[in-house]
């Protein structure tokens, strides 16, 4: 077994536990957990205690993530949401503030990025309000644990009364251009769950919702699971804390949602209530009634999964139009009344659910992510990881990546034929997905049997986590007889340099859908400019950015060919542009 490590720093650098644990205990003596409303009205004293008490009542909860851009805003939008929801007879259990990215920056470096369009919470009086302007359990996820400012935030967000906090899963995906402080992140996220361990009495739970994380690029559930197990391993059993999964942005099979959730809880060693399951957005489009056909779909399965078998975790009312832009209070609201028809219908289909067959495929998935999780924790320590310290861990499985954990410790039959040379035990969402259309594009193309791009080196690349457009694309490449470098997700610009010289590929395909189009192709162009590159560049996805100090991102497709880069987004026309351009 070879394992390339793309290390960012040294990890037998880190302070050894004993240094951090004292740390951590002395931070803890002074952190105080708040009150909120939403405590005071039901008489709790955490968000677990609340939930548990609705689990054995199989009451379904909801949730929804409310990131308006300014303080006021989000104040003015909760209470809008209370009312509106309230007055129609509905309800919210609890919310997500949805945290701009420089929060996940130390103030003194947050001059070095740019701004984006979520909820920046300027002073502590602001933390302070996270709880104290409806009776709705505040949650906080994005750019929290996990971050360049992970301790800070969870104290803030502690003493705010938030006892729901993370989200683990953006240490491995959610980056920070130009901010080159890995050592510290790993550091700070240690003593932040530290922190969360020595509160776990008083209801403390680490949220991680493996959809943000690596989770979104496993090609085999059962390794999820493994994976999932992985977490737990690192903030249960070596730190202490409590860990409750979020999952369900990239699960649009209904029944793979309840079967997700009862493995999920098969590895629940603590029964720690689940945080939220989130809304399938795979499904969604710029068709709105399709949209609402998919929130009703996943809904009803999820309020299903909740009655008969409870897990804590909040059911999500995804606004119909998230996919095209950042939703409207009103559209909120919509989707919670959406979402009351679905628990309403919930109760009619239950009890034809085929729970022993649930089970059943949980035990599958369950027996198989903890052969993963074994591999997984074999393999490092082979490789001279201490798998008794969480901060190498956590290192260890970021430099090595889902790529090449699913593809040397995975469970599924090797096959060279298949992604990643292994046959999913069970397929996620995704992969189904990228099966399906890449068989109707491949099936669509003509020509690609004749191998046009035969001994032609391309390289595929994604600026996200999103592999989507990335799989089909080097899949129809292959087809075309390409020889395919994939460089995975988050690719830095750097490393595209590197590896466009080193294999003398001939063209560079970048997938896109994380609202930074415009400076990654401008700074990928000028890197390859200075580095005597000359090669042509697609950009497909998602091509926009927020401009000219705008927070909303509009289509930057016009600049980015002005640029020289091709635009077109349509995978259909790849292999004839490469074969003209290349003049082959």
């Amino acid at each position: 077994m070879e394992l390339k490590f793309k290390w960012k720093f040294n990890i037998k650098e880190l302070p050894d536990m004993g240094t951090l644990n004292h740390e951590i205990d002395g931070i803890a003596k002074n952190v105080t957990i708040g009150r909120t409303l939403f405590m005071e009205k039901f008489g709790v004293s955490s968000e677990r205690e609340y939930k548990e008490r609705m689990m054995k009542e199989k009451k379904v909860m909801k949730h929804s993530a409310v990131g308006l851009n300014s303080w006021q805003a989000q104040e003015e939008g909760l209470e809008k949401i209370y009312d509106e929801l309230t007055k129609s007879g509905s309800y919210i259990d609890r919310y997500g503030a949805c945290l701009d990215w420089v929060m996940g920056v130390p103030e003194e470096h947050r001059s070095k990025i740019q701004p984006g369009s979520g909820l920046i919470l300027k002073n502590e009086d602001e933390w302070a309000r996270l709880g104290q302007v409806v009776p709705v359990q505040p949650h906080l996820g994005d750019h929290i644990i996990g971050s360049l400012n992970s301790l800070q935030n969870t104290m803030l967000g502690l003493k705010a009364g938030v006892t729901t906090i993370g989200n683990i899963s953006h240490y491995y995906t959610y980056e920070y251009p130009g901010l080159d402080m890995e050592e510290y992140r790993t550091i700070d996220m240690v003593k932040a769950i530290g922190l969360m361990a020595r509160l776990s009495d008083q209801g403390t739970i680490i949220h991680s919702n493996l959809d943000d994380g690596f989770g979104a690029q496993f090609h085999d559930l059962a390794n999820l699971v493994g994976y999932a197990k992985l977490e737990r391993y690192i903030c249960e059993d070596l730190l202490g804390a409590r860990v409750g999964h979020c999952f369900g942005n990239l699960f649009n099979d209904p029944m793979i949602r309840i079967i997700f959730n009862s493995a999920m809880g098969k590895i629940n060693t603590y029964h720690t209530p689940g945080s939220m399951i989130y809304g399938n957005t795979i499904d969604f489009s710029y068709n709105m009634p399709k949209n609402y056909g998919a929130v009703t779909s996943y809904a009803m399965a999820d309020a299903i999964g909740q009655m008969i078998c409870p897990s804590g975790h909040a059911i999500t009312p995804i606004p119909v139009t998230e996919a095209i832009r950042v939703p409207a209070v009103d559209e909120i609201i919509d989707a919670h009344n959406t979402v009351d028809m679905a628990i309403e219908s919930a109760k009619y289909y239950k009890d034809y659910v085929d729970v022993q067959k649930v089970e059943a495929e949980a035990d599958i998935l369950v027996a198989c992510g903890n052969i993963f999780f074994e591999r997984v924790l074999n393999g490092l320590d082979e490789q001279n990881i201490d798998i008794t310290h969480p901060g190498e861990v956590l290192a260890a499985l970021k430099a090595i990546g889902v790529t090449q954990l699913e593809t040397n410790f995975g469970v599924g039959r090797k096959d060279a034929e298949a992604m990643r040379g292994r046959i999913p035990v069970r397929p996620t969402s995704i992969v189904k997905e990228i099966d399906r259309q890449q068989t109707t594009i491949i099936n669509g193309i003509d020509g690609l049997d004749k191998r046009p791009l035969k001994g032609v080196n391309v390289i595929v690349a994604s600026t996200d986590v999103h592999e989507f457009g990335k799989e089909i694309s080097k899949t129809v490449l292959q087809k075309a007889g390409a020889e395919v470098f994939d460089l995975g997700t988050n690719v830095a610009i750097a490393e595209l340099g590197d590896t466009v010289i080193e294999t003398e590929s001939r063209a560079v395909l970048i997938s896109t859908y994380n609202g930074i189009a415009f400076s990654f192709g401008e700074e990928m162009v000028k890197t390859f400019r200075n580095l005597g590159i000359d090669v042509p560049i697609v950009m497909g996805g998602r091509l926009n950015e927020p401009m000219d100090g705008s927070d909303l991102p509009v289509d930057v497709a016009d600049r980015l060919a002005a640029m020289g880069i091709n635009v077109d987004n349509d995978i259909d026309k790849i292999v004839d542009y490469l074969v003209k351009v290349l003049d082959l």
